[in-house]
């Protein structure tokens, strides 16, 4: 998986900030890849095996919360959990629009798989119970590092890939919740935290590929994923822009579509934990958490759908886009019908999810069925009569026009006459509030300089700015070291001579002979 995914990265090797993302990626891949080996290693010296079955045996013999710790280390390397995400919204952006799409929707869910397979396995009730407080407290920070660092970037794929971070931190909390649910004797909050997780996990990987697709269909028409260089896509490329409004609406939880049923099991399984007494401050603290989250993705997908899609194109090529060919149409299109589905039927879907789940939660999949079936029916109702006023207030809109006459004007500019394409929010100044409380979090880099407030007439600016994850120096200051050291020792054996060369082959032949005398290899 690492392998494929480095070369499918490296698509565009031309440029240098996609060979260093790569690069990143693949070492710390091997990073978590070492953690899980040392993992199943101490698995397979205890057990005689390093099956996944066999980690509930261990857990009975030996202390379990050091093992769960490096399995949690090692998967959270793969599915991009907070410190270990570092190198998540460096490979997204720079992989083709398509294998982002792949990477975040199905690749670092293989990450949450493992998490939740070691997890299951701890049947000991205050060891996972401390395992449940853990992954809510990991989720928490993963989910609010996240989402805060999606709304500060102004680069359409780097906003994506980052949002991928925050919703594997609202999977962590969910199985945080499902975790101190079952540990606690609480039924009705393990299921909801578990099955709220795992349809989660589904649900991210459709409203995110949907996305993805359409950051892709963006590039190919317009050149460019900078914020600040779109504007007015929605004339130019409508059903784009219709689609990508459906995607972002599901990731910001709103009715009708799937990313508020998912959520909405884990916010049960909060309140029902926080009534039942078992678990209060805990939930609480994911409740108050998870909210917060919530209204900090509606100010990032406003930020990135209102810059891209409305106002006025702020470049000649944005000016001149147009729409993509059908296929393309339709490859944002088939995860819309998953999503849909989901939306107006929760009651199946749920109901798929409880089955799955049953391995760890050990209810029956019908009582758990009977359990949600109230509240799920209500949310579909809701969710089809949602559907019926708009379409209803859609009806009677176009049958009061019929009769009127409807002409096309300039916005009303209060009085002022000579507005022009840079007199609109970009991307900076849209979540420049939260930019400003959010400055211990991120290391900037820009060109130009921002109007000075004693500028009364302002010159030409060009003002361009990025935003950085402060962890991503931490982590990547000592494999660039590393490979300078390495590459500085491995430059001593490039001599250029040839006997030289067929020396160290020799020398490696005869190395290998004594391995094998000794049986060694």
């Amino acid at each position: 998986m690492t392998v494929a995914s480095f070369l499918l990265i490296l698509f565009d090797a031309e440029r240098r900030e996609v060979r260093r993302a790569a690069l990143a990626y693949v070492i710390m891949m091997h990073v978590g890849f070492a953690l899980l080996l040392i993992g199943f290693v101490r698995l397979d010296s205890v057990c005689g095996s390093a099956d996944f079955a066999l980690l509930g045996e261990y857990f009975r013999t030996q202390p379990a919360l050091p093992l769960f710790v490096v399995f949690l280390a090692g998967f959270g390397m793969k599915a991009g959990m907070f410190p270990m995400h570092v190198w998540l919204p460096e490979a997204h952006p720079a992989a083709p629009s398509h294998v982002s799409a792949l990477m975040s929707g199905v690749m670092i869910k293989t990450g949450v798989y493992g998490i939740l397979r070691v997890t299951a396995q701890i049947a000991d009730l205050p060891t996972l119970r401390t395992a449940g407080l853990i992954l809510l407290v990991a989720g928490i920070v993963t989910g609010l590092w996240g989402v805060i660092l999606a709304a500060a970037q102004n680069d359409v794929k780097r906003l994506l890939a980052y949002s991928s971070i925050e919703n594997i931190g609202i999977v962590l909390i969910g199985l945080g919740i499902a975790a101190l649910g079952k540990s606690s004797g609480n039924q009705l909050a393990a299921i909801c935290g578990l099955s709220g997780a795992l349809l989660h996990t589904l649900n991210h990987s459709l409203f995110k590929s949907l996305l993805f697709f359409g950051a892709g269909n963006i590039l190919s028409q317009t050149h460019t994923t900078s914020l600040d260089a779109l504007g007015g896509l929605g004339r130019h490329m409508p059903v784009t822009g219709l689609l990508f409004l459906a995607g972002t609406t599901a990731i910001c939880a709103l009715p009708p579509l799937n990313g508020f049923v998912s959520e909405l099991l884990i916010y049960l399984g909060m309140l029902d934990g926080i009534a039942s007494g078992s678990d209060v401050l805990a939930s609480a603290a994911g409740l108050a958490a998870l909210a917060l989250i919530g209204g900090v993705v509606i100010l990032a997908f406003t930020k990135l759908y209102g810059t891209v899609f409305l106002g006025a194109p702020r470049t000649h090529e944005v000016a001149e886009a147009s729409e993509v060919d059908n296929f393309r149409i339709a490859a944002m299109a088939l995860p819309l019908a998953g999503i849909l589905f989901i939306g107006l039927f929760p009651q199946t879907a749920v109901s798929a999810v409880t089955r799955a789940a049953g391995f760890f939660i050990h209810h029956p999949a019908d009582a758990a069925d009977y359990l949600l079936s109230p509240t799920l029916a209500a949310v579909s109702r809701t969710a089809w009569l949602l559907i019926l006023v708009v379409g209803l207030l859609a009806w009677l809109r176009s049958r009061a026009l019929r009769t009127r006459k409807v002409t096309d004007s300039a916005t009303w500019g209060c009085g002022f006459t000579s507005p022009n394409v840079r007199m609109q929010y970009s991307g900076e100044s849209y979540s420049e509030g939260l930019q400003s409380i959010a400055t211990s979090l991120t290391q900037n880099s820009g060109e130009g300089g921002a109007v000075g407030k004693g500028e009364i007439f302002p010159a030409a600016h060009n003002f361009d700015i990025r935003h950085k994850d402060r962890f991503d120096k931490l982590f990547a200051a000592w494999w660039v070291e590393l490979l300078r050291v390495i590459n500085k020792r491995a430059m001593r054996l490039r001599t250029g001579k040839i006997n030289h060369y067929v020396l160290f082959a020799l020398a490696f032949l005869v190395l290998i002979f004594l391995l094998s005398i000794f049986n060694l290899i």
